[in-house]
């Protein structure tokens, strides 16, 4: 009797451990529904001036290497009435050797993703001394974010956060829904 409990017992112990690593072993091989995003770039423009491109890099994507850090943004005060920076944000997978836009597909779905933009001052809370504004919209009219406004009023320093929200079905312009295809914080200086 004690022989046949204990085969029962390690037989039962034995399913539980194939049903645990086959519940581990497909749940890490799910398909993501997102594209893998190692380059985020954003491109800022004051008018009368050039072009300064800042890269955040995480080119063997999540786990493994950590990122690079990304650029400091720099940026100088824009005068009462003054033109603002224009910017745009691009994404990419570069992850082994590829260089695929990601923009291009989030751009074809912008009724289902939004970027989130946070500025967090060092020098200035709760405010800070740069206002970012989303310029293009959806279908819905709604804000995508991969073009900007950027108003700088006063030297600061501090971090921009940027965020991808993938919201299927979601969508409402709230950072609050949705899944986060990618974060990164950039640093960033007011001159």
């Amino acid at each position: 009797m004690k022989i046949l409990k204990s085969r029962l017992l390690n037989c039962f112990a034995v399913a539980v451990l194939l049903t645990l690593a086959t519940t581990m072993n497909s749940c890490g091989d799910k398909v993501e529904e997102g594209e893998l995003i190692t380059t985020v770039q954003l491109t800022l423009n004051l008018p009368g001036d050039s072009c300064k491109i800042y890269t955040w890099q995480d080119l063997d994507g999540p786990g493994g290497n950590n990122p690079v850090l990304p650029d400091t943004i720099i940026l100088g005060q824009v005068t009462p009435g003054g033109n603002p920076y224009s910017g745009m944000l691009e994404f990419f997978n570069k992850q082994g050797g590829k260089n695929e836009n990601i923009t291009l597909e989030i751009d074809k779905e912008k009724n289902n993703h939004l970027v989130c933009y946070e500025v967090s001052s060092l020098t200035m809370q709760p405010q800070s001394g740069i206002t970012i504004s989303v310029t293009d919209k959806d279908d819905k009219s709604l804000p995508i974010g991969l073009k900007t406004e950027w108003k700088t009023k006063t030297t600061d320093k501090g971090e921009i956060w940027i965020r991808l929200k993938h919201q299927p079905n979601s969508k409402t312009g709230s950072c609050d829904v949705g899944e986060t295809d990618v974060e990164v914080a950039f640093p960033y200086v007011i001159r």
